[in-house]
């Protein structure tokens, strides 16, 4: 079976998308629509600001919503555990009972979040992005524990690139869930940033059950999902953030081999 690449380029502020040639997907910049400095006026920016405002708040609902139902999947498994492991007193049941109140404060935070949208406004500022990856790994150590997943990381130093943190974080987290879900038992995940002379560079490879093609080649789709009970909004969620923050994502999937991720930022001068 042959292995299914997909790229995006950077989205600049007015574009489309096209296809480069087999399944390799970039946004390209169109002039823009030239108009009368009265109609600008009078309907260019009050449309344009409502419609930026429509776009950018069904995303962020989109993302929140999607966001409880990390942990929700993981309270349920858990509780799928304890019940299963009820008759037995071996401690488990005291750390599946910690997994369940972690994901529980987990989900009052996000709906917080969801209550009040002005609060979260994009702030982009020098970070090192290991950091990020270290604590987005905290945030999905349950899911990790539970399947015993080995991860392996490669970091170098000084990593730094410009972005909103917080959103930032979403991403990363929303790639680490889905290749700890393409993990069997025992599986492992690759983590590996380094620079080169213009840009950190932050690769995600798993060795899980990789996807179909016809899946694969979609993947940063709205609504494309490769697991019976996805919605498909996760990488999509993923593609949307890191066109905020001027950003290349690649990904390469292969049935019976596993998924590779790869991310490319510009580095930060701050």
């Amino acid at each position: 079976m042959r292995p299914i690449s997909i790229f995006y380029k950077r989205k600049h502020s007015r574009g489309g998308m096209q296809k480069d040639g087999g399944n390799r997907k970039m946004y390209k910049t169109k002039s823009p629509t030239r108009v009368s400095s009265e109609h600008w006026m009078e309907n260019g920016i009050e449309n344009g600001a409502k419609v930026a405002e429509s776009e950018s708040s069904a995303l962020n609902t989109q993302m929140l919503i999607h966001e409880i139902r990390n942990p929700l999947s993981v309270i349920s498994f858990v509780s799928e555990l304890m019940l299963k492991e009820n008759e037995q007193n071996d401690g488990s049941l005291f750390s599946y009972a910690e997994l369940i109140s972690k994901n529980a404060q987990r989900i009052e935070a996000i709906l917080r979040e969801l209550l009040n949208p002005n609060e979260n406004s994009a702030e982009f500022v020098a970070v090192d992005i290991c950091d990020l990856i270290e604590k987005s790994l905290q945030k999905a150590d349950d899911k990790i524990l539970l399947k015993k997943i080995h991860v392996i990381k490669s970091y170098g130093f000084d990593m730094v690139v410009k972005a909103d943190p917080e959103r930032l974080s979403i991403a990363i987290l929303n790639i680490i869930i889905n290749a700890v879900e393409a993990l069997k038992y025992r599986g492992k995940l690759w983590i590996t940033v380094y620079k080169t002379p213009d840009e950190v560079k932050v690769i995600f490879k798993d060795n899980g059950a990789g996807m179909m093609p016809e899946v694969a080649s979609h993947m940063f789709e709205k609504n494309v999902s490769g697991k019976s009970c996805g919605l498909g909004l996760g990488l999509w969620i993923v593609k949307s953030i890191l066109e905020e923050h001027d950003a290349n994502i690649i990904a390469n999937s292969e049935i019976g081999t596993g998924t590779t991720i790869v991310m490319s930022f510009k580095q930060s001068l701050e």
